[in-house]
């Protein structure tokens, strides 16, 4: 025994559903390209163990801030701009603050190796943006939701 089941829609029913998912498509890619490229701000939570190395990338505006706090043992802490310029560097360190405020936009890079015999504490936040993989999802949202309303206009021509 074989069962189908077709839905037969009418061509005024199907030139509505493409037309509202078509442009509910777009509408969702365009509000969430907004979103991810508003800087929002991300605690800085974590340990590192003995002879680790931790490496955070936020993604920042210019005028972005970010403040991170480490102590707990003997550490070298650097910050790298978006040219993979040095914005700070310090070595052999038990206790360290320090205030970002991002002069330029892009990816940063904080690297804290942790060269002491105890558990190393980083904290603090910093604003980031979504990724730069994140804007591909994005992209595709918004081209699917063109071609679904095109899609939906052809059905209407015909």
């Amino acid at each position: 025994m074989q069962y189908s089941l077709f839905l037969i829609l009418s061509g005024k029913k199907t030139f509505y559903i493409l037309m509202i998912s078509g442009i509910a498509f777009i509408v969702i890619g365009a509000a969430s390209m907004i979103d991810s490229n508003t800087p929002r701000k991300v605690a800085i939570d974590s340990t590192l163990e003995t002879n680790l190395t931790d490496v955070i990338t936020p993604i920042m505006n210019n005028g972005s801030v970010g403040k991170i706090i480490i102590d707990g043992s003997k550490f070298n802490f650097k910050i790298e701009d978006p040219d993979k310029s040095v914005v700070v560097s310090v070595t052999n360190q038990s206790n360290y603050e320090y205030n970002l405020v991002a002069n330029k936009g892009g990816e940063y890079r904080f690297e804290t190796k942790n060269i002491g015999s105890s558990v190393l504490n980083i904290d603090g936040e910093v604003e980031s943006k979504a990724s730069y993989l994140a804007f591909g999802g994005q992209m595709m949202l918004l081209i699917t939701g063109i071609i679904v309303l095109g899609l939906g206009i052809k059905t209407r021509i015909v």
